[in-house]
Parts: C-alpha cells; sequence; structure tokens
C-alpha cells in the first residue's frame, strides 16, 4: 500500500489530460485556478461564489443573474455555506492570508473563527438547525463553533488533513473526508473510520454529501492517474457499508450537490451528471473547462457551477443551459 507521509501525490486533470503535483498539506492548486465554490441561498434567490488567489466574495441575483454586491479577499475561497435560517455565510480559506470566517449579509460584518490552523481549511458545514458550525482544517482537526462563531471543541480525526464534510440533514453526525472516510458523532463524541477503496491505494477525497433523507452518503474521489485507478464516486449507507463504486469520469470530483427533493445528485467534473438515488446517470453535458463549485436553488429547478477559467453556468433540471457569465 502506499502511504501518505509527510507528502502526497494529487493528480490534477487539464482538459481531461494528467499532470502531476506534490505537495503538503494545504494541497496546492495551479494558481491559474479562479472560481473554487459557489453556494445558493435556501428560501433565496441568491448564490454566492469563492475565488482563488487574493480575489473576492461575490454575491448574485440569480433572477438575471446579476452581481449584487463584491467583497475583496485575500486568500483562497474554498468553501463557502449559508446558514440554513439565517442571512449568515460560513466562509473557509486557505493560504494562511485571512482567517476562517462568518459574514452576516445583513450588516456586513465578519466574524473570525479561531482554533484552526494557519493553512486554513477546505471543509465547512451546519448541521441541520445551524445551531452548530464544523470546519475540517488542513491538519485533520473537526473544530465545532456555535452559530456566532465561538469555539466548542476540537476533535484530531488522525486523518492528515480533512478536505470535505457533511452534516447528516437530521442528527449531529458529519462525515469528513480527506485520504479515508470519518464518521463523527457529536452527541456520543465518538469517531468511526472507514475504508474508501477495494484497491490497495489511498486516494485524496474532494467531496461528500448526504442523501436529503439521512439513509446514505456519496463521495467523489481524486483517483490516481499514476496507478491507473480512476476517479470514483461511491455511494455509502448510513453505517458506512459501500453500496455502489461508479468508474465514469475522466476528471477528479470536485464537488457534489443533492437536490432537495433528493431525485438529482449532480456532480463536478470534466462534464456536469446528474444521478439518481441508485447511482444511475440519469444526464451529462461537457463543459469546456473543469468544473469545481456545484449547487442547486431550493426548489431544484436550477443549478449552477463554476470552473477553472472564471464561468459562471447555469442549467435547468434537464442540463439545458441558461446563462453562463465569465469574469
Amino acid at each position: 500500500m502506499r502511504i501518505f507521509l509527510t507528502i502526497i501525490l494529487l493528480s490534477s486533470i487539464w482538459g481531461c489530460q494528467q499532470s502531476q503535483e506534490q505537495g503538503n498539506y494545504p494541497p496546492q492548486e495551479k494558481k491559474t485556478w479562479y472560481f473554487w465554490a459557489v453556494d445558493w441561498k435556501a428560501s433565496n434567490d441568491q448564490f454566492v461564489v469563492g475565488g482563488s488567489n487574493d480575489s473576492f466574495l461575490k454575491l448574485f441575483s440569480a433572477n438575471e443573474p446579476t452581481e449584487i454586491k463584491s467583497y475583496p479577499y485575500l486568500g483562497t475561497i474554498t468553501k463557502t455555506k449559508w446558514h440554513p435560517t439565517q442571512n449568515k455565510l460560513a466562509i473557509s480559506v486557505q493560504d494562511g492570508k485571512s482567517p476562517q470566517n462568518l459574514l452576516n449579509l445583513d450588516t456586513g460584518v465578519f466574524t473570525a473563527l479561531d482554533s484552526i490552523t494557519n493553512d486554513g481549511a477546505r471543509a465547512i458545514g451546519w448541521n441541520h438547525n445551524g445551531e452548530l458550525l464544523a470546519v475540517g482544517d488542513y491538519e485533520g482537526y473537526l473544530c465545532i463553533f456555535d452559530q456566532e462563531g465561538t469555539f466548542i471543541k476540537k476533535v484530531q480525526t488522525g486523518q492528515k488533513g480533512i478536505i470535505g464534510l457533511d452534516w447528516h440533514p437530521k442528527e449531529n453526525l458529519i462525515v469528513a473526508v480527506g485520504e479515508k472516510i470519518s464518521l463523527y458523532n457529536y452527541e456520543l463524541d465518538s469517531l468511526k473510520h472507514i475504508n474508501d477503496r477495494s484497491e490497495e491505494v489511498e486516494v485524496l477525497m474532494l467531496c461528500v454529501a448526504w442523501h436529503p433523507a439521512g439513509k446514505f452518503f456519496v463521495t467523489g474521489d481524486y483517483g490516481d492517474f499514476e496507478q491507473h485507478y480512476p476517479p470514483l464516486l461511491q455511494y455509502w449507507t448510513y453505517e458506512g457499508d459501500r453500496i455502489r463504486s461508479i468508474k465514469e469520469s475522466k476528471a477528479e470530483y470536485r464537488n457534489i450537490s443533492w437536490s432537495n427533493d433528493g431525485e438529482l445528485l449532480a456532480t463536478a467534473s470534466e462534464k456536469v451528471r446528474l444521478w439518481n438515488q441508485r447511482g444511475d446517470l440519469i444526464a451529462a453535458e461537457a463543459t469546456q473547462d473543469l468544473l469545481w463549485g456545484i449547487d442547486w436553488n431550493e426548489n431544484g429547478s436550477r443549478l449552477v457551477a463554476t470552473d477553472e477559467k472564471r464561468r459562471i453556468i447555469l442549467w435547468d433540471r434537464k442540463l439545458k443551459k441558461v446563462k453562463e457569465l465569465q469574469y
């Protein structure tokens, strides 16, 4: 088995062509990549986009779509998550130039989240009622805060870095991914690890999402093209037993998102793809460049994604393109 020590190998796909990078956590991405994150606000026709390399956080109205406001930002915004009921945004950042933050959109006030490594984080999310916030950092810690940003506790998962996390839709249970899968029960303060691949190789996972019903979750990984292991989209039971492994994408799964009705899973890779609850491919559309962020609006009628060339693309539920913006 290839072991992750202090150096990990990341395979980055450009136009479905392989290239290799090495580095410590946080993973070093190519500096020309610009739009990392997109997040659609529940109960409102707005979404937010986060950029890289000392760029910005931009708020959009989805009706046109048009830009509403731009917040200059140092570092790379790796992930954003709206509070489920408040006009508040949780922001994870890497590069050590800015802290992890809460942004109150009504007042414009930022609240820094402490107790996180200076390297930053790439995984962030609210629990189902918005009373708890989890940040998974590049040292493998889950840092838990209350909704005002007050630190509660820090949990060492044993991972070398956490790249993605998601709270269960009804319970205080977190699934966190990096080079393995960790299930953390906040109420019991218990931790469980799951082997993510059947091959004897540790592959970096980038994203995870619980199904809205909470009976299973899905992970997406990088693959390892040097070892001829394709990126996998994998379905898992609530207990962490593998249901299905899917070899479809020619590039890593950057982000995944379920529609709120639980009927469609959208994945961001070298194509935008839609899957059903069983893991059957429903639709796919090629894109000019590798997609990074992806999210649904509240009723599942629109899908928004961002790519490595500063594009924002919107589709309808059948993947008919509605609008494309480029910055």
